[in-house]
């Protein structure tokens, strides 16, 4: 499902404040794949990459477990076993067909992706999804802000 006319915003070159982990604030511009654009999508706004590189491309979203136990209390936490807990997740990128993991960094070989190396990966459920919506841990999505950054990075990736 490609739709290009998601990927390239009317909007582009304007700035923009996004907010992510822990209340950092990052001075974007929209479209501008820079070291800004790079520190809001892996520091708090990465759902919010993955979920508009997946409503253009189709990939399939996916979690990077990157915390080593389960945050039992923490409202993210479904007490579900292993992996599967939400109140594990890291990060969050999209997989392309040939398993590459992209994020707002770039494609990367599964077990690559920068700060997150040798972590275990699954696919986003429905679940995944409804608590980190809900959580407090993770931002707002600003899945508009994120589509200006699609485009061009689908561009450099060829």
């Amino acid at each position: 499902m490609t739709n290009a006319a998601a990927a390239a915003p009317a909007d582009t070159d304007s700035k923009m404040t996004l907010i992510g982990t822990a209340w950092r604030r990052f001075e974007v511009t929209t479209g501008r794949l820079d070291d800004a654009a790079r520190a809001a999508f892996t520091n708090g706004q990465c759902h919010a990459f993955a979920l508009a590189m997946h409503e253009v491309t189709g990939w399939p979203t996916t979690a990077l477990i990157t915390i080593d136990f389960c945050l039992e209390g923490d409202p993210m936490c479904t007490g579900v076993e292993g992996d599967e807990c939400p109140c594990r997740i890291g990060h969050i990128v999209v997989t392309r067909p040939d398993g590459a993991h992209v994020d707002i960094t770039g494609a990367h070989a599964p077990g690559t992706v920068p700060s997150c190396e040798n972590v275990p990966a699954l696919k986003m459920t429905e679940t995944h999804w409804k608590a980190i919506h809900a959580g407090r841990v993770w931002r707002d999505a600003d899945v508009a802000a994120a589509r200006t950054f699609v485009g061009p990075l689908l561009a450099l990736l060829g």
